[in-house]
């Protein structure tokens, strides 16, 4: 009896070390894993390995690459996943060229910075100065003089609605009333005037139904005359 009873214990102690074996490998491999990712943590989080060693900036024109580099302070050195893009892009965001920015990790080491700066419009001539201003009324840039083919307007550039009515009256210009346009004038933003050449004048009024406007005055442009009137568009007149 002790001979058979031992005979079929045997089978069962092989089981229970095998399952105490693959218990022990279990709990090995997951100690194992949790050491690996705590070390990837480390290396990506902590370590210098994956470190900011360099900034790359595109989509500059009116800005160099230093100066948004400079507004975007990205702290040269700390790990790439521990910095705040959106905190650089907003940063970058207050250039006054800038209408927007985007801001990428570039892995294993860089920091990607792609600028789209703003379009002028137009360009308000004052005491000397050109104020660049862009299709929302936003003035982003100054320059000491003149940049040709650009449209030019006399107005009050720290007025930001009447800026912003005058981008909407020049955007909706016809090709023929763009190549006869000197300047734009406007003391308010319900009095726009459009100086042609020879001595002519639109008086468009306000920034409203200025696509209708255009077309109208466009075909008015046959009718001999000083002055057309279109801040009516629906009741021009031409004298």
């Amino acid at each position: 009896m002790t001979s058979r009873g031992s005979d079929l214990t045997r089978p069962i102690d092989l089981r229970r070390r095998q399952r105490r074996r693959r218990r022990q490998i279990l709990v090995a491999a997951l100690v194992a894993l949790v050491v690996l990712l705590g070390a990837g943590v480390w290396v990506v989080r902590w370590s210098s390995l994956l470190a900011v060693r360099t900034v790359t900036v595109e989509g500059t024109g009116l800005l160099s690459a230093g100066q948004v580099r400079a507004a975007g302070r990205v702290p040269q050195g700390t790990p790439l996943a521990r910095v705040d893009v959106g905190a650089v892009a907003a940063r970058i965001a207050q250039l006054p060229p800038v209408e927007g920015v985007r801001v990428h990790r570039s892995w294993p080491d860089g920091i990607r910075i792609v600028v789209t700066e703003r379009t002028p419009v137009y360009q308000v001539r004052d005491a000397g100065r050109y104020y660049w201003v862009d299709r929302t009324g936003t003035i982003f840039h100054v320059a000491g003089q003149v940049r040709p083919g650009l449209p030019q307007a006399l107005a009050d550039p720290g007025d930001k609605r009447l800026l912003g009515d005058l981008a909407t009256t020049v955007a909706s210009l016809s090709t023929t009333l763009r190549s006869q346009t000197d300047h734009l004038e406007a003391t308010s933003p319900d009095a726009i005037v459009v100086v042609l050449s020879k001595d002519r004048r639109v008086v468009w009024g306000s920034a409203d139904q200025s696509a209708t406007k255009s077309t109208v005055a466009t075909a008015m442009l046959g009718t001999p005359a000083r002055t057309y009137d279109v801040s009516s568009p629906d009741h021009p007149t031409a004298r």
